[in-house]
């Protein structure tokens, strides 16, 4: 403290420029977001032509998340419908949450029913089994009304294919739901449910956490030969936002969150939002909130007794795929289905991918037990990365 009050004035002001550069060239190398995929070096040779005659899949499950604000001819859609017309008779297409920005069904009812309209006109003639599930924006970000306005969704979803099943998991219930595809078990959570304890459970199958704990134990363990899909809105694992992630312009040119055209260099004082909404906003949507995290413990108690294959998810906007080996095999972040919404990500030593990018994720399961994944992306080329899972 001595030594900076013996300075003067333009010693402190060149002291602070230099912390600022060092600072700049630290976030510079470490805070870069994915905008060209990347790939661990142990999976990036993969080939991702991988050549098979269609009768050796038994199953194909389509992962879409986040795509609740659409553009007029959503490029992602356009991608969804190509893949899921492929194979239709055993293809089911799972939208993971956050259907409808900004709040689900609620003020503006035309736009709302319109944004929900566009992704079901993408896949409702494809002939594949569509599965909706509810994501905090659904649930109106904790609007008290919350429950009618998710329900109204729920409903507008059943009328559109007119029959119910269609929205997983109903009446703003928590879940567990079950839905065996082939040699497939697909577990649906309500994970908002959890995160902000929104909805009433009184009319529910499971009306606790506990009784949906032990319900989740049971599902995953009574599943037999098929393998286990748990399908969410919210991430156990993510490099982009909701788990911490800010790439170099989030610090250095903070006002671009108000006006992207601002591109005022504010160092140090535009790292004081990343650190506070880490370490002292501790908010409900990001995984280190005390429910979020709370959720977490629970689900990963569960799964280490199982280890079901996948857990998937959206939430944050990108694709991402983890290598788990702890409470599941694999981890997968499919947020990317609209182009406008897309978010920043980084990675971590469990990434064996990550892109900054609007895309969907395809999952085959084979009839010799095998099961691919693959990441698509509207552009060329369309497959972005190749893994056989088993």
């Amino acid at each position: 403290m001595n030594h900076f009050m013996n300075l003067s004035q333009s010693d402190v002001l060149r002291k602070f420029f230099q912390l600022s550069f060092l600072a700049m060239i630290y976030l510079l190398l470490s805070g870069c977001s994915h905008t060209s995929p990347y790939y661990r070096t142990d999976v990036a040779d993969y080939p991702r032509d991988i050549k098979f005659h269609p009768n050796e899949i038994h199953s194909r499950v389509i992962l879409i998340g986040d795509a609740g604000e659409p553009l007029p001819n959503e490029p992602v859609l356009q991608t969804l419908n190509t893949w899921a017309s492929d194979n239709p008779e055993k293809s089911t297409i799972v939208f993971l949450g956050d259907n409808i920005y900004p709040d689900g069904i609620v003020g503006d009812l035309a736009d709302a029913r319109l944004r929900l309209s566009r992704q079901i006109d993408a896949v409702k003639n494809t002939g594949a089994d569509v599965l909706f599930i509810p994501g905090n924006h659904d649930w109106a970000r904790g609007h008290p009304d919350g429950v009618a306005i998710l329900k109204r969704q729920e409903a507008f979803v059943d009328s559109a294919f007119g029959k119910t099943g269609h929205f997983l998991p109903q009446n703003g219930c928590p879940g567990p739901s079950v839905k065996d595809v082939g040699n497939v078990r697909i577990i649906a959570l309500d994970t908002q449910w959890w995160i902000d304890r929104v909805g009433d459970a009184a009319n529910c199958k499971y009306q606790s956490e506990a009784a949906a704990i032990e319900a989740l134990d049971r599902y995953i363990a009574e599943a037999g030969e098929r393998e286990v899909m748990i399908v969410t809105h919210h991430p156990i694992r993510t490099e982009g936002p909701h788990g911490g992630f800010f790439s170099w312009k989030e610090h250095i040119f903070p006002l671009r969150k108000l006006n992207k055209a601002l591109w005022i260099p504010l160092p140090v004082i535009g790292s004081l939002y990343p650190f506070g909404r880490r370490y002292v906003h501790n908010g409900l949507q990001d995984i280190w909130g005390k429910e979020y995290a709370d959720m977490i413990n629970q689900f990963r108690s569960v799964m280490r007794k199982h280890k079901p294959l996948i857990y998937a998810s959206g939430h944050d906007h990108s694709l991402q795929v983890f290598e788990d080996g702890d409470a599941t095999d694999y981890m997968l972040v499919s947020g990317a289905g609209a182009k406008k919404k897309i978010t920043r990500v980084g990675h971590n030593d469990n990434t064996l991918f990550a892109h900054q990018h609007p895309g969907i994720q395809v999952l085959d399961f084979f009839r010799n037990g095998k099961v691919l994944l693959r990441i698509v992306e509207p552009n060329d080329p369309e497959i972005l990365f190749a893994m056989w899972l088993k």
